[in-house]
């Protein structure tokens, strides 16, 4: 019983020490845009700023095998600007 208490506490400590060390989303470089037309990019704007929505969209390319980020995107960083049929290709690929 003590073992299992002291495991228990082991694994909290350092889990609390990893909490402590994780970025947060206001940590992290926040994204250029304000407002959102996929819940996707939106939600991972919100919860983990640009580095997360940049993972997610690459693991939506990956998904519906698309192979250059340039397919939708004008330019890329700082500002990622959209090509006029950016939202359309996206939607049409099953994006929400």
């Amino acid at each position: 019983m003590i073992k299992h208490a002291l495991l228990l506490a082991s694994v909290s400590a350092v889990l609390l020490v990893i909490g402590f060390r994780m970025p947060t989303a206001q940590g992290a470089d926040p994204c250029h845009r304000t407002e959102f037309q996929t819940e996707m990019v939106k939600a991972a704007c919100t919860n983990g700023g640009q580095a997360a929505a940049k993972d997610a969209m690459k693991a939506f390319n990956k998904d519906k095998n698309i192979k250059s980020c340039n397919q939708c995107h004008a330019k890329l960083a700082p500002n990622y600007e959209l090509k006029d049929d950016a939202l359309k290709q996206f939607k049409d690929l099953g994006g929400q």
